[in-house]
């Protein structure tokens, strides 16, 4: 609101941010229903059932709150802290034997799949409400900065993303780490771009980093990339990085030594987990942006004030950079140290989730600044808008038809 009101005046900033929250509200309750029809269309599945029967039900409040949870590979307590609750507020009796039919091989499961028209509405309220946050805080962020085009390219880039549409509704703790992941990114690209205005924003990813320390295993290695870059770019006071950065990642590292130590193993190939979090159609756009950056910086004009500011896109392309790096040191580790199946944990694509998330903030970054570096030539942002909707609404096709055929979890 700050920011609208210096940047438009009090009465017109006042009014335009109106707006936008309405539009937002709007599109936040067509997003929620959206995921309702995705909650009716696909069965619970186990892990979901097992999670809410086993980890939640199963597990006192104390167990939670300190990662003591019953069989979980996640001890990480914040989504089965919120989950448990609602669903504390919201009774939903499931069946009696699942404990049982957990110990059996999946091909003799009966509660494989369950088809539980109640259930599969009120155990994904949670998610579905957590995603919808995020797209909506995604789209503002973008529209209140950038204008209306910007949102709009924030949305088709969300909406074309594959984990979006596959883990929107899962009662797991995946839309958690998405929401909290997609701020973490906004909240760093608003304080490398803007720093002079980045102490409210220090504060909220202060708190976005506690939040996802305790929210995935990989959460407190996001935080100390992101505190890492931070620094290097100059934001160097000790206290912020101990508050923000070093406590979080105690705190994980605490929940971390009462883990037990379950082997893994890759269940998918390596290449096949990259491409499910970052598209062919991603990786062309920023083949695109990047072609289209030193072209200018070739041939165009310079412009000391506009260089001497971070360049909002390749300030995150370096988080998302970092953040495949992490992927690969993961699988290096699991292919080093278990090599095989043993029966342990599959590594899957949906436990790099936060490349899906990064990926996602990318494309409105880049679109943002290349749309910027353009006014004044109508022709140049025509194409530039040309290229971007043509790549995201055929991967968004693509994408929202898989959703409607079947519920795919990978």
């Amino acid at each position: 609101m700050a920011l609208i009101v210096v940047k438009y005046g009090f009465r017109d900033g006042y009014l335009f941010a109106m707006t936008i929250n309405r539009a937002c509200i709007i599109l936040g309750v067509v997003l929620f229903a959206v995921g309702i029809w995705l909650s009716m269309r696909k069965p619970l599945w186990c892990d979901e059932l097992y999670g809410q029967k086993i980890t939640i039900e199963g597990s006192s409040w104390g167990k939670v709150l300190t990662g003591r949870i019953n069989d979980e590979g996640n001890n990480f307590p914040l989504y089965y802290v919120l989950q448990k609750a609602m669903m504390s507020v919201i009774r939903l009796p499931l069946p009696d034997d699942l404990g049982k039919d957990f110990q059996l091989p999946v091909i003799h499961r009966k509660y494989n799949h369950l088809i539980y028209p109640r259930g599969q509405i009120l155990l994904r309220l949670l998610p579905d409400i957590l995603m919808t946050s995020a797209i909506v805080l995604l789209v503002r962020f973008w529209w209140v900065r950038q204008g209306v085009v910007v949102g709009l390219i924030a949305l088709l880039s969300a909406l074309s993303s594959g984990m979006v549409w596959w883990y929107w509704v899962e009662a797991r703790p995946y839309p958690l780490w998405f929401l909290l992941t997609l701020l973490q990114a906004l909240f760093l690209i608003e304080i490398l771009s803007e720093p002079g205005t980045s102490y409210r924003s220090k504060v909220y990813l202060m708190a976005v980093n506690c939040c996802l320390a305790i929210t995935a295993t990989l959460g407190f290695i996001q935080v100390i990339i992101v505190q890492t870059i931070l620094f290097v770019f100059g934001q160097r006071r000790l206290g912020y990085h101990v508050c923000a950065g070093m406590l979080p990642v105690g705190g994980a590292l605490f929940l971390l030594s009462g883990r037990s130590a379950n082997p893994l193993y890759i269940a998918m190939d390596p290449m096949h987990i990259v491409r499910l979090n970052f598209s062919y159609q991603q990786l062309a756009l920023l083949f695109f942006y990047l072609t289209a950056f030193f072209c200018r910086r070739a041939w165009g004009r310079r412009d000391n004030g506009s260089e001497k500011r971070l360049w909002k896109g390749l300030a995150h392309l370096l988080n998302l950079l970092v953040g495949f790096f992490l992927l690969i040191a993961v699988l290096v580790y699991v292919s080093w140290h278990w090599p095989g199946r043993h029966g342990g944990f599959p590594v899957l694509g949906r436990h790099f989730l936060y490349l899906s998330a990064l990926s996602v903030v990318m494309v409105p970054a880049m679109f943002s600044d290349l749309w910027s570096r353009s006014k004044g030539s109508p022709l140049w942002q025509g194409i530039f808008l040309f290229f971007f909707l043509m790549l995201l609404s055929s991967q968004l096709i693509e994408e929202f038809r898989y959703a409607w055929i079947c519920g795919v979890y990978i």
